[in-house]
Order: C-alpha cells, then structure tokens, then sequence
C-alpha cells in the first residue's frame, strides 16, 4: 500500500504541473479545456486507485465559493444581455469547479500546499523555457537588449510574465525561509528573462513587490521592534538602490517607458501611450454600465459587448473591480470578493499565531494577487483558482492545527 501511494502521489505530482502548464500554453486553442478535464480524471482515478475504491468529497468554503459563482452566473440569463454569455461563464465555472474539487480532495493533507507551491514554482519555469523555445533565444535576447516588447502569440505575454515573476516569489521565499540555496533557482533565469522580455508592468510591480514583502516578512522576528525596524530600512534603501541602478539599464528601457505611460495616465501630464489610453477608455465605460445596472449588472461575461458596440474593442474591462461591478453588480461584486479575499484574509489574521512555513507566502501572493485584480480581469481565469485552492487549503490546514493545539492544551489541564 505504501509503495501504491508513493507512485500515486509522484505520478499526480506530475500530472498536475502538467496542468498547470496546460493552462497556459495551450489556452488559445479550443481543445485545450479537454486536457484540463483528462488531467483531472487521470488524478481522480489515481486517488481511488490508491485508496482502493474509497472517495470522500469534502464540501468545504472553496466548493461553495466556486458553486456561488455557477449560480450566480447562470441566474444571470434572467437579467443579462446576453444570456449565452452568462450560460457560457456557468459552464466555465462548473469545469472549473469539478477540477479544483479533485485537486483539493488530492492535496488536502499535510504537505499539500506545500506540494501545490512547488507544482505552481516548476509550471512557471516550464511555462517560461517553452515561451523561449517557442520565441527563439536569440529573438528573445534580442528582443530584450532592444527593449521592445514581445507580442501574444501563444498566449498573453503578461500571463507568461506573471506566471515567470511569481515562479521566482516562490523560489526566494524557500531559500529565505530554509537558508539554503537550491539547485532549481538556476531556473530563475529563464523565468526572468522572461519578466523584462514580455515587459509586462503587472510582472515586473508582482516581482518587485513580491520579492520585498519575503525578505521584510521572513527577516522580522517576533520581540524584536528595533531590529525589525532597522531590517526593514535596510532592505527598503538595498531595493531602491538596486531599482535605481536597472532602471538606467537598456533592458529596461522598454519597462520604463511603459511605466511612465501609467503615470501619465494618473497624472494628466506627458504622453500616455495606446495600451492606457484604452485601458482608462475600458474602466470609464465599466463605471458607466454598472451606473445603469448597479444592483446586477449585465450579465456574467457580457461587458465585452458592449465594449465591442461602443469602442469597437472585443475584449473584458481590464480591471477585474470594474468587470464584476458591470458585469455582476453590487451582489456580484459581494459574492465574489466577500468569499475570496476578505474571507481569507479574516482568516489569515485569526490564523496568524498557528501559522506554518507556508502561511507567510500564502498571505504574500493573496495580497499581490488582490492587487493585480486592478490591473487585469482575473475573475474568468482557471489558473486564478488554482491559487484560491492553495489559499483555502493553507486556511483549512491552520484550523486543523489550531484545534490539534488546543486539544492538547485543554488534555495537559
């Protein structure tokens, strides 16, 4: 039994970087979601293999988060404009729910999160050699020593460059907190090479962010304000030396140019450039439909259309605040982000004297994923629930071990 459950815990292992990677390489084709749904009963059939026919399905809070989303969605043919749509992002939520499932039944043990960060860490590498296999590495080098951006191909080059930059968070959050350098950090190359040749800002603000909060989070010790304080200045003025240093190299002209485009975008001075002119064009008309259906919006999915009759843009919002507010209302809105973040991060405060080694990097990605929803629409998104299932996961596993904890508290009293 024990050599059975070796094999099935190795083979899923694989099966599901498999899946992740899937996710992403093969997102623009239409057979792609079939991969995603023959990994997951590959996984499935492999539990009960290993449990020799036993399944037990645990209805927990991520169930019924994702379950909110297929109801609330599909309800939205009532009200929607578009209620193919709405049907359509119903059924999304549905596939995606039925392979979260058996991912969370899967890894909902001891060492699961810390499984599932490793599986995220090593799809992200895959992720970015295949992006440079795909692209050539002298076009890549090319591409970045002239600082001009790679275009979609494939996929989106900021989903390959989040994907890269988040790969790395991982990475250095397990040789800070372990003290110890791994041979996989060689892998952190490619990955960022492929952060600045996708010049993606989201990827390049996630890495930089990302990367601060695990050296100021695993260097503060409890008890010790004034080291903490002088820890933090010290890392703090390192990062914006280093900042200061890249932001005059060439490879990172084509960032800095891109950036400045934001600012201006804010500021109202200076040259805003096409990607934020019809980004700000994409937010402005958000708010204005969910002005006129404020309460349910237009339908889960259903904004693109009229950004396609307005601007003559087919595409989402942008902004995954604005795409919910116009897309699900002031309910839709609460729905989703009651359920997700402000629930986890109730939670994360609760939780924080009964934290594991995983519970500071699940709280560091949660609040950069938070973040980034403003920069894109992250809602319809697989790989988006891949991270709750960590989240939720990491949750559940520090409640065991706060019960565990005070069980053994009341039974020495």
């Amino acid at each position: 039994m024990i050599k059975v459950n070796e094999i099935v815990e190795k083979v899923s292992w694989v099966a599901t970087v498999f899946l992740l990677s899937s996710i992403t390489i093969f997102e623009s084709y239409t057979w792609g979601k079939y991969i995603l749904i023959l990994t997951s009963m590959i996984i499935f059939l492999l539990d009960i293999w290993g449990t020799r026919g036993r399944y037990y399905l645990s209805l927990n809070k991520y169930f019924y988060f994702i379950l909110t989303l297929i109801i609330y969605s599909f309800m939205g043919i009532i009200w929607g404009i578009n209620g193919s749509d709405c049907l359509t992002k119903a059924y999304t939520y549905l596939q995606i729910l039925i392979c979260m499932m058996i991912l969370y039944q899967h890894f909902n043990h001891d060492n699961g999160v810390k499984q599932l960060l490793s599986i995220v860490k090593w799809s992200s590498y895959i992720i970015s050699i295949y992006s440079i296999m795909y692209y050539g590495l002298d076009f890549i080098i090319k591409m970045i020593t002239s600082g001009v951006r790679l275009e979609n191909s494939y996929t989106n080059i900021n989903t390959i460059g989040m994907f890269a930059a988040i790969g790395i968070i991982i990475q250095l959050d397990e040789m800070k907190k372990n003290h110890k350098f791994y041979v996989s950090t060689v892998f952190c190359v490619p990955a960022f090479m492929m952060v600045i040749a996708t010049q993606s800002r989201k990827a390049l603000l996630i890495l930089i962010i990302g990367s601060v909060m695990v050296l100021i989070f695993r260097s503060v010790k409890k008890g010790r304000a004034l080291l903490n304080i002088l820890k933090i200045i010290i890392i703090i003025c390192g990062i914006f030396v280093v900042l200061k240093y890249a932001s005059g190299l060439t490879i990172f002209s084509g960032i800095n140019k891109r950036m400045n485009y934001i600012v201006a975008m804010f500021t109202g001075t200076g040259e805003i450039g096409q990607s934020a002119l019809t980004r700000k064009k994409l937010i402005n008309l958000g708010m204005e439909i969910f002005r006129k259906n404020p309460l349910v919006g237009v339908g889960m999915g259903c904004p693109r259309i009229i950004a396609k009759q307005v601007l003559n843009f087919d595409a989402y919002l942008h902004n995954n605040f604005i795409e919910l507010l116009a897309a699900g209302g002031i309910i839709g809105f609460a729905l989703y982000y009651i359920e997700s973040y402000i629930y986890l991060f109730i939670e994360f405060y609760k939780l924080r004297n009964y934290k594991d080694e995983n519970f500071i990097i699940c709280v560091i990605l949660s609040i950069i994923l938070l973040f980034r929803d403003y920069a894109m629409v992250s809602m319809y998104s697989k790989i988006t629930f891949v991270y709750f299932l960590i989240f939720f996961l990491e949750i559940e596993k520090t409640k065991d071990r706060k019960r565990s904890y005070k069980e053994v508290k009341k039974n020495e009293s």
